[in-house]
């Protein structure tokens, strides 16, 4: 069955989805819940968001379980370059004088007795969440994957969306399928999935590439609401697709 029409459509036959919108080289992969999904990685990107030291370094005493994902991230990567998809950074980089953030966000981030957005960290580690900054840089093994061709998008809010040049950067390159990763599953990334949904993107969740520090129940219920809105499938799918990719 065909929903959408002229050349904006998918092609859905029971568990099986085609979004590659009749690309001559889409490769298909395999989904959670016995589902495949082919696609077009000529106009897919692989979005990471929120790999920062702020959110992962031991320095700040963080949980391991953003660090512990770094290997399934750091696999995708390596297939998404394969197949030919962009790869795109999506992290917190806000002005010195947070001029642009609104008073809501900025209590939200310091009402906890934490440091607030700009102020200083401890053990001389520079300011929170600043561009340029240590706690705003990509945690070291991510950075080390970085490439010179990749994008890297400077957010701030809670989504990648609002403000930022992600929106125009996917449609200056004719994407319309992403996959996402990163931290916090449902905060940030559950954001970005939830707008590009509305904007039109279709999404797919790597599950084993995005974690949170919410407890159990808040990020089924944040699953729950995603899963009308995603695909989900593990990073090895696109190990499998880039594998047979010719």
């Amino acid at each position: 069955m065909k929903f959408g029409n002229g050349s904006n459509y998918w092609i859905v036959e029971g568990d099986d989805f085609d979004v590659s919108r009749g690309a001559a080289k889409a490769v298909t992969i395999e989904m959670n819940e016995n589902r495949t999904l082919k696609f077009d990685p000529d106009r897919s990107a692989f979005i990471i968001i929120d790999m920062q030291n702020y959110f992962c370094s031991p320095l700040l005493e963080r949980p391991e379980g953003a660090l512990k994902l770094v290997p399934a991230i750091s696999s995708a990567i390596k297939s998404s370059r394969q197949l030919g998809m962009r790869v795109i950074w999506v992290n917190w980089g806000h002005r010195p004088d947070t001029a642009n953030l609104p008073p809501s966000l900025l209590y939200g981030w310091q009402r906890n007795g934490r440091p607030g957005i700009g102020q200083p960290l401890p053990a001389d580690l520079g300011p929170t969440l600043i561009k340029d900054s240590w706690s705003a840089a990509l945690t070291g093994e991510l950075e080390e994957l970085r490439e010179a061709d990749d994008y890297w998008v400077d957010k701030y809010r809670i989504s990648g969306f609002p403000g930022t040049t992600l929106d125009p950067i996917l449609r200056s390159n004719g994407i319309t399928t992403l996959f996402f990763a990163g931290v916090n599953t449902d905060q940030c990334v559950m954001d970005s999935v939830h707008d590009a949904a509305y904007l039109g993107y279709d999404n797919v969740l790597l599950m084993d590439c995005t974690a949170t520090t919410s407890p159990a129940n808040v990020l089924e219920g944040s699953l729950h609401n995603m899963r009308s809105k995603a695909f989900t499938a593990l990073s090895t799918s696109l190990t499998a697709a880039a594998a047979s990719f010719v």
